[in-house]
């Protein structure tokens, strides 16, 4: 199910906020393969979506809204959709394409959910991809709709959304301070799932000598490390409250979730936030770079990070989007922009655009240099 657009209005912090995911002109060379529908191969979409931006410029923000709208059309409950909106009088909007197949057909829906005077608003709409359409040609059609809104139950309840994702926010975030041990009934992929925390753990750390199952305590993992012995990491714990390991080791216990995750296939979209700002840059860049390797047909994954290392890694120029805050008609709003806008030769790399701050997108450090004057 991969999203192809995304706009928000008076939504958290985004205003006349539009963002698409998709790509015109399929690349000669590329490091990420298959970023084309399965069944559709003119079809084209970005799989990895990487976010660049400094602190308060709307990285969490954004992963928070796309979690938000997916929760919502599978659980049809408005309390999923009310947390981003605004309640400030203004209409709240967020309009949303995605493809999709049903009953053996890929098709491509948007969906429109408006909320104006704490009335809450949807309509929707959806054609099937032909054989030789892209994006770009398809949602010619869905603009051309006439979009009549009604009562968002009786638009959700005529949508059928069972699709699969997997969200990892910083620890920081209210629902995600906590770890969570896979339970496997397949021992083919329990086994995977212990060798991949291992990789990963010692990795971050590497006195660890070995990671395993409890044979105790249910949902938990025991690891051995060599400086202080046996440390047991039950499901559910919260971050803060795990000794002797380093912030970056206990975060790349959920990361190791979603590398199995993606590994195997259990979800369409993956949304990774800031999971490594703990980690070396190296160890970041080693792990995005397997999670590419991992995607599956018809899979995306969204990433946010600081580090501009990542910028090294060779991705196509669509891969990355710098985001930032700048003032408009007297107030801040997040901005975003994609690589491609500025530049889309093989031979320029990513990193002249942060370098020379081509989209506006560094960090105003000038009152922080104030302090030493």
């Amino acid at each position: 199910m991969p999203i192809l657009y995304l706009k928000m209005d008076n939504v958290l912090a985004f205003d006349n906020f539009e963002v698409s995911f998709s790509y015109p002109v399929k690349l000669r060379k590329t490091l990420i393969e298959e970023e084309n529908l399965a069944c559709r191969p003119t079809f084209r979409y970005k799989k990895v979506n990487i976010f660049i931006g400094s602190n308060a410029t709307g990285k969490t923000s954004l992963m928070k809204c796309i979690w938000s709208i997916l929760l919502f059309l599978r659980n049809k409950e408005r309390n999923n959709i009310d947390e981003i909106l605004n309640n400030n009088g203004r209409e709240s909007t967020i309009v949303m394409d995605y493809a999709f197949e049903y009953d053996g057909e890929a098709r491509l829906r948007r969906i429109i959910i408006k909320c104006i005077d704490g009335k809450l608003l949807m309509s929707s709409a959806d054609l099937v991809i032909r054989e030789w359409d892209s994006y770009e040609s398809r949602v010619k059609d869905l603009d051309s709709f006439n979009y009549e809104f009604a009562d968002y139950i009786e638009c959700i309840n005529s949508i059928e959304f069972t699709h699969g994702w997997n969200v990892t926010l910083p620890g920081t975030e209210k629902g995600f301070d906590a770890v969570k041990i896979l339970k496997l009934d397949d021992k083919d992929e329990e086994k995977d799932y212990f060798d991949i925390l291992n990789r990963v753990l010692k990795t971050l750390d590497p006195s660890i000598v070995d990671v395993r199952k409890s044979n105790d305590a249910p949902d938990a993992i025991v690891i051995e490390h060599e400086n202080t012995g046996i440390i047991i990491i039950q499901s559910g714990i919260r971050l803060s409250e795990i000794n002797y390991l380093s912030s970056g080791t206990k975060y790349g216990i959920n990361l190791s979730n979603v590398i199995f995750s993606i590994k195997y296939h259990h979800n369409g979209i993956y949304l990774i936030d800031e999971q490594l700002s703990y980690v070396n840059s190296d160890i970041e860049c080693s792990i995005l770079s397997t999670i590419v390797s991992l995607i599956g047909p018809d899979e995306q994954v969204f990433f946010t990070t600081h580090n501009d290392n990542i910028l090294e890694l060779g991705f196509p120029f669509h891969s990355f989007y710098f985001m930032k805050k700048k003032y408009s008609n007297g107030k801040q709003k997040i901005a975003i922009s994609c690589a491609t806008e500025v530049e889309n030769r093989n031979n320029v790399p990513v990193r002249s655009i942060l370098d020379n701050d081509m989209l506006g997108s560094a960090p105003d450090v000038s009152r922080i240099y104030e302090i030493g004057e």
